[in-house]
């Protein structure tokens, strides 16, 4: 059954955005609060209901928060220089409303959050991309029709629809141009859709459906009504969401599995090298979810996905490596099983090169160069740490790398370094190769100057420097590889009670994030880098120091590391990432 109703308004899609979703966004932009707000529990809101099981990313944000979030997130908050207008020793959410009230009558309008959203708004929005478009994965579509045919809905939770229905008149009342609403009934409830635009709005009993289709809303009641096909009941969901913390603020969840079988299927089936991609990518985690929180002194960023599988495949391991990592560093990651992973990707490359033009003549000249197959470079790869630092006048950094095979590494370092001692014949390239001795290990420097370098070196072109060493040497069970002149010298002397891993800093936010027995890490230490870092940007832009003084500096003084730990459990891969605060 249809309907057809005039109001003075104007287009019901824009009326729409303007009065319920852009009012929210406004909302999450708010003293940058209103992103974090939220975490009532730890259950997906009931707008998943609405999303089939299939869709390839969901989000949703909760912008009413808890006791305890609310706490949490004005203390972080207070680490920084003040929000005007924002009382840290007040609830956020009520001066968020007050705000938004503020904004409306400013506007000249009659509406307000406090009297047209807050009865019947429940403090969630979600927002589901129902498909992946196969015009996306089409080249030769342009890009309006690949946004012309997105499939996606926006889901506001709501608790008291009759109040949301009078709120919506209201809305379309506000405005000054008519439109007509055709009605169409689907499983008991009315899809209003605008005539003219054919976007489309629905109300259940505990959302509010906007889409720029009908045919939108209708997939989403139709999932809705088959409740064990969506993502709330989904048990391939469920057990990555059930690996997550019980607190979160925003929460997300991405399964690209459908559109990546539909993209080798699909208008980029006929292109070389597909069966090739989709054998790599078969080991690949493809499906995955995360969570947003927000403690008094981070901000926390949990991740899990399916664990990865084949020449991808992650364990859990105490490398060691920070034991031999200067203490100063400020840059750090290490991993396991990366020479396999190369191998893989070598692999790939080598394939699809050989179904190019000529591919396979230019890839049998770069191997015979180099003396060998491409894999053999890297297969030898085992655990890898890769590092970089600042020693108040340069930039130094590097890699550590344990091999899996000693014998297979020395062969592709003295490779190397034949391979640059040839370069040395031509003088005008800049290139120079020389030995040294550094606790008993033989160190190789090669060295490019660039033969148009000014005599005095420029400050400000520490980014581009006249002079590049890249340094390697080979120990008995490792292979150090360094740019500059420091990092192999320093590591190959580094003794473990001066090294990262006694650094506290380093330690304790390892062992906060599940201890240093993982599959992964990567540690930055933001405030060094800024303090390394700040010289150099003023001398580029001398003209911009009062600016950064006074604007910028005072963000970035209360950052103090970012960490990521990665552990596998079983199927899942989780990995937690936070930004931690002074």
């Amino acid at each position: 059954m249809t309907a057809t109703q005039t109001t003075n308004s104007t287009p019901a899609w824009r009326a729409a955005v303007i009065g319920i979703v852009a009012v929210l966004a406004v909302g999450i932009g708010i003293a940058v609060g209103a992103f974090l707000m939220g975490a009532r529990d730890a259950a997906i809101g009931s707008a998943a209901s609405y999303v089939p099981a299939t869709a390839p990313i969901y989000f949703e944000v909760r912008l009413e928060p808890s006791e305890a979030q609310d706490a949490a997130l004005r203390e972080f908050l207070g680490r920084f220089p003040e929000i005007e207008g924002v009382d840290l020793s007040q609830p956020l959410y009520g001066q968020l409303t007050a705000m938004l009230d503020e904004m409306a009558a400013a506007s000249g309008t009659d509406l307000s959050w406090s009297a047209d959203v807050e009865p019947w708004f429940d403090g969630r929005v979600g927002f589901a991309l129902l498909e992946f478009p196969d015009e996306a994965l089409d080249p030769a579509k342009p890009e309006t029709e690949v946004f012309g045919s997105t499939s996606a809905v926006v889901l506001v939770s709501i608790n008291d629809a009759v109040a949301a229905q009078a709120s919506l008149e209201r809305i379309f009342a506000e405005s000054d141009a008519p439109v007509t609403f055709t009605d169409q009934e689907h499983a008991g409830v009315t899809i209003h859709v605008d005539e003219e635009s054919s976007a489309a709005y629905a109300l259940t009993d505990d959302q509010l459906l906007v889409a720029t289709s009908a045919d939108d809303i209708v997939a989403a009641l139709d999932a809705h009504a088959n409740s064990s096909t969506t993502l709330s009941e989904a048990d391939s969901i469920t057990a990555l969401t059930d690996a997550l913390p019980d607190e979160w603020l925003v929460f997300g969840i991405y399964d690209f599995t459908d559109a990546l079988a539909s993209a080798f299927t699909g208008p980029a089936a006929a292109s070389p090298g597909t069966d090739i991609m989709r054998d790599l990518m078969a080991n690949q985690s493809l499906r995955g979810a995360m969570a947003l929180t927000v403690d008094g002194d981070r901000v926390s960023l949990p991740m899990v996905s399916d664990a990865p599988t084949g020449a991808f495949t992650a364990t859990n391991a105490d490398r060691g490596l920070a034991d031999e990592v200067p203490g100063d560093a400020l840059y750090y990651a290490e991993g396991g099983n990366v020479g396999e992973s190369l191998s893989s990707f070598v692999r790939t490359f080598k394939e699809l090169m050989g179904t190019m033009p000529d591919g396979a003549g230019q890839l049998d000249m770069a191997e015979s160069a180099l003396g060998g197959n491409l894999e053999e470079l890297v297969d030898w790869v085992g655990d890898v740490a890769t590092v970089g630092g600042f020693d108040g006048e340069q930039p130094w950094g590097g890699a550590i790398i344990v091999p899996t095979d000693m014998e297979a590494a020395r062969r592709t370092m003295d490779r190397l370094g034949t391979f640059a001692g040839l370069a040395t014949l031509d003088p005008s390239i800049g290139i120079t190769v020389d030995q040294r001795d550094v606790e008993g290990v033989e160190v190789t420097s090669l060295t490019w100057q660039d033969p148009n370098a000014a005599s005095e070196p420029d400050p400000a072109m520490a980014f581009a420097p006249p002079e590049v060493v890249v340094e390697w040497a080979v120990t008995d069970s490792r292979v150090l590889v360094g740019v500059g002149d420091q990092f192999v010298a320093r590591a190959l002397g580094q003794d473990a009670a001066g090294s990262l891993a006694e650094t506290p800093g380093y330690t304790d936010a390892v062992a906060d994030l599940g201890g240093s027995s993982n599959a992964g890490v990567t540690w930055i230490d933001l405030r060094g880098l800024r303090l390394a870092l700040e010289p150099t940007l003023a001398a580029m832009d001398p003209s911009g120091a009062e600016m950064y003084e006074t604007e910028i500096l005072p963000f970035l003084e209360p950052l103090d590391r970012f960490v990521s730990v990665a552990h596998v459990d079983g199927d899942i891969l989780r990995t937690d990432a936070v930004l931690l605060v002074d």
